[in-house]
């Protein structure tokens, strides 16, 4: 039987920070481009480099909660939040117990989390670390326990949810079937244990970084204007606020942020992680391209 958790006010209020961080990136970019030399381009480049990577972790909390389900049979429990999944057999797991027979309110402790879509993790006096896959609170919390490992769920109607594991006990097992459990730090670790990889992701993040770097250096010791181009002849194009050419390391790190997303998730494939390779190339070539196209356009700029 399939149990989908309520995903309604979590999509709600996780699609309208994602639109607050993404305008505020949109905004910060129209200014980077108009702003001359000054302290503002600090603030400029800062909310980017700030509201892009929140963006990306809200993102996949999206995708996590979009892809919610638990299962339960005669021979399991499995539940699948994004790249997190867990498989218990069901005569491992002992009486599930109502959240609210934990006293105070029961939810996860500081991290990236918010009304309809609670995960997490949090130390719970008298029963060790619980683990949090759930979009409500309170009486629609259920705690399943097997062993050390406690997970926090919210079946969308909780007593079919309690009736259907009673029955499923009732039955007993068809098939004895291993536990497992996978986390999404599994996939950064093999990432990080990979050279090739490791080589590629630094490399493409070190390039648009020391660009943003050089380019503030220089940047106050431009005249007003710097050019953002080159006509078909080959010519300097007209002259931009010199603020404008730190747009080109901000290009840069936005693909090599996609490259990475979209590249660990085919890494993760066996017979896709040469296409992975191939992403992560890409972000180190566009990062070095940047690097002549920034150099060509100082040298461009009058004295």
């Amino acid at each position: 039987m399939t149990f989908t958790p309520r995903r309604g006010l979590g999509s709600f209020l996780g699609l309208l920070f994602l639109a607050l961080l993404l305008g505020t990136v949109t905004i910060s970019v129209i200014q980077l481009g108009r702003a001359s030399a000054s302290a503002w381009i600090i603030l400029w480049v800062a909310l980017p480099l700030a509201c892009i990577p929140l963006a990306s972790l809200i993102a996949y909390r999206l995708y996590g909660l979009l892809t919610a389900h638990y299962w339960l049979d005669r021979d399991a429990f499995r539940l699948a939040w994004g790249l997190a999944t867990e498989r218990i057999p069901l005569e491992a797991i002992a009486r599930p117990r109502l959240g609210t027979v934990f006293g105070s309110v029961l939810h996860p402790g500081w991290g990236l989390w918010w009304p309809g879509c609670v995960v997490g993790q949090r130390k719970v006096e008298g029963i060790g670390l619980v683990e949090f896959f759930a979009t409500s609170l309170g009486p629609g919390l259920i705690v399943l326990s097997a062993g050390e490992r406690h997970l926090a769920i919210s079946p969308p109607d909780r007593e079919a949810f309690l009736q259907a594991f009673r029955d499923a006990v009732r039955l007993g097992s068809l098939e004895r079937v291993p536990a497992r459990s996978q986390r999404p730090d599994f996939l950064f670790s093999r990432l990080w244990a990979d050279r090739l990889a490791r080589g590629l992701i630094v490399g493409g993040l070190a390039l648009p970084l020391l660009l943003l770097a050089y380019l503030a250096i220089r940047a106050p010791g431009l005249p007003s204007g710097a050019p953002f181009g080159f006509d078909p002849e080959g010519n300097p194009g007209p002259l931009a606020p010199p603020g404008r050419l730190l747009l080109l390391p901000f290009i840069g790190g936005l693909v090599w942020l996609t490259d990475l997303a979209v590249g660990a998730w085919l890494f993760r494939r066996e017979g896709d992680q040469r296409l992975g390779y191939a992403l992560w190339a890409t972000a180190v070539l566009l990062g070095l391209l940047l690097w002549g196209a920034a150099l060509q356009l100082l040298a461009a700029a009058p004295p």
